[in-house]
């Protein structure tokens, strides 16, 4: 069978002339001078829309695709845990990484940076590095190329998700850029002090001589870009994403309430199309439900989702909630309606599901996630094998011959609790190592790190992997994220488990947890508990205070929680890792001692 390698992925192509315009207007802001290697930062917020593309990257304008040079950080609007990173180099060749955060995006600032050598190019979260690559195509990244920034809708569902007009209109906020040149041996700042700080602009205005506003298209963007929606406010540079009767930083739209689902406990989360105002978002009177009442209500941090707490509500009873008087941060104010409230339903455990395929030998039908669903996926295609394969190693070879190739997510839908997960893996495209290796988070948590299945098991061999995770928001987020090549996935089993001594029920008091392994290198667990929901940071400072990584700033659910810290570019000793309660001020700190 034929396997198409590479993922379609719609970048910056520059087109000259518009010869229709689009019902859509975007924003680009470009650098006048191309740069060869350096460093590269960004602080921003992305836009929180399925189907809009927020991006950080450097691109080779190209006569030809035999040119092609780009390195991006791409914010991919559908997801709220992970950012995408890439290079592209000639011919087209993307080298795709699906990074995990372990954090929402869209809640606050956060520092993304790449560093660019003959050698490697490495990205960066807060500072810390979060993925490398090496190789041969690196060296091929050899073109000067122009610093950009832009925001758009991409045509492509499978990569972005849908698109809905509701969205409109959407803010992508940058705090400044900064650049650094390569000046290996000399510089003093990034990996080995080989870079030196060139320029930095705060954006507190539009400076004429560094950049240009784009007014261009190109194949597979419903936007045209339009320099009337590129303002400068506040200290910061506001991309704007509108229709083309209302451009720039303005919104005549009223909120929308796209969704609302109830969970196991009675609590209801509310999903808007735009950020919320918090003086009226959080008035519990202007929330009501039948037979139930509204108690309370709390704005997420980035501002798009209200959790409401309620007394004698039945959340798997299905019922309307009526939402009055709650108003956008531009002031335009909710149109009166009943939302249907998505019962509390769950997947029923244990369960297996035949990831890429149908329904077979007892395994549920694989289908795409949305709110409504109780398991999904979100991912780009799927591979089905001939059935001439034999599977080495297992009796349900129908399991196995059905892939879902760059699969990045997998949801399921359970009650809170401790489960166990198998994941289901064969190689059946390559027959050597290190051609196809990925990494499996689970609750952001690392779980299987650098997987080369053919390495681990051969070729057309069924390969499992048994792991165990802890559920506190009912929900399991299980990310694939690729290497090298395309992550692939067959199938997933899931069965509830007993928790251990400790972890039953309700946590009774807000605990930090002493880091696992400790000592460590490089990578360790962070554990703790939530016993009032709440906005909690989760971060690591060295011994002199300074903050080195950001792991956690978000809203979080009652319940156990433990994220992976990895420390591969900090040096050896001794660290601290304190977890704050933002709303009542209250900290937790331990320490931790890294060895190498």
């Amino acid at each position: 069978m034929k396997r198409a390698i590479q993922i379609i992925i719609f970048v910056s192509l520059f087109i000259s002339g518009i010869s229709i315009a689009k019902n859509y207007k975007g924003a680009e802001y470009r650098t006048k001078t191309a740069y060869t290697y350096g460093r590269f930062e960004v602080r921003m917020i992305p836009v929180h829309r399925s189907g809009v593309v927020t991006s950080f990257f450097t691109y080779h304008e190209i006569s030809n695709t035999s040119e092609w040079n780009e390195i991006d950080i791409e914010n991919i609007g559908r997801y709220d845990d992970q950012i995408q990173f890439n290079t592209i180099t000639p011919n087209q060749l993307n080298h795709v990484r699906n990074n995990a955060t372990g954090f929402n995006p869209y809640e606050d600032y956060h520092v993304y940076a790449f560093e660019w050598t003959p050698f490697y190019v490495a990205w960066f979260i807060d500072d810390v590095e979060v993925y490398r690559q090496t190789g041969s195509h690196i060296g091929t990244l050899n073109k000067a190329q122009k610093i950009m920034m832009n925001l758009w809708i991409s045509d492509g569902d499978n990569w972005v998700g849908p698109w809905d007009d509701s969205s409109l209109p959407a803010f992508a906020y940058y705090d400044w850029v900064k650049y650094y040149s390569y000046t290996q041996g000399t510089g003093n700042y990034g990996t080995d002090n080989n870079f030196t700080l060139d320029w930095s602009d705060e954006f507190d205005s539009f400076d004429s001589n560094r950049w240009q506003k784009a007014s261009h298209t190109f194949n597979g963007n419903l936007v045209d870009f339009d320099p009337e929606n590129i303002v400068f406010q506040d200290g910061k540079m506001i991309l704007c994403l509108t229709d083309t009767n209302n451009k720039g930083y303005t919104d005549v739209s009223k909120p929308i309430a796209l969704w609302a689902k109830s969970f196991q406990d009675g609590k209801i989360e509310v999903n808007f199309s735009e950020k919320m105002d918090k003086s009226t978002a959080e008035i519990s009177a202007n929330y009501s439900l039948t037979n139930a009442t509204v108690l309370s209500a709390l704005l997420s941090n980035d501002k798009s989702k209200i959790f409401l707490s309620t007394e004698n509500y039945d959340p798997t009873t299905a019922t309307n909630l009526i939402i009055l008087n709650v108003t956008d941060q531009f002031g335009n104010s909710i149109s009166p309606a009943a939302t249907s409230v998505i019962t509390a339903n769950y997947l029923e455990v244990p369960a297996k599901i035949n990831v890429g395929g149908n329904a077979v030998l007892g395994y549920l039908a694989d289908q795409d996630w949305d709110e409504t669903k109780t398991y999904g996926h979100i991912s780009e295609h799927n591979s089905n094998w001939s059935a001439g394969i034999n599977i080495i190693g297992t009796s349900e070879d129908n399991i196995y011959l059905n892939d879902r190739d760059a699969a990045t997510k997998y949801i399921l839908k359970v009650p809170n609790g401790h489960y166990k997960l198998t994941f289901m893996f064969a190689e059946k495209y390559w027959d050597q190592t290190g051609k196809r290796i990925f990494d499996v988070y689970v609750e952001n948590e690392l779980k299987i790190a650098n997987l080369d299945i053919f390495a681990a098991a051969g070729k057309n061999t069924a390969y499992n992997v048994a792991i165990e995770t802890d559920v506190s928001d009912e929900q399991v987020d299980i990310i694939l994220s690729p290497k090298v090549d395309l992550t692939t996935l067959s199938g997933i089993k899931i069965e509830s488990t007993p928790t251990s001594v400790g972890e039953v029920g309700i946590p009774k008091q807000f605990e930090l947890f002493q880091n696992y392994p400790n000592p460590f290198n490089p990578s360790t667990n962070i554990k703790f508990n939530v016993a009032k929901e709440g906005k909690y940071q989760l971060s690591i400072f060295n011994l002199n205070g300074e903050k080195v990584s950001t792991i956690v700033n978000k809203f979080l659910q009652i319940g156990i929680y433990t994220f992976a810290f990895n420390a591969e570019k900090l040096s050896s000793g001794v660290y601290f890792y304190s977890l704050l309660n933002k709303d009542n001020k209250m900290r937790l700190t331990d320490k931790m001692l890294l060895l190498k």
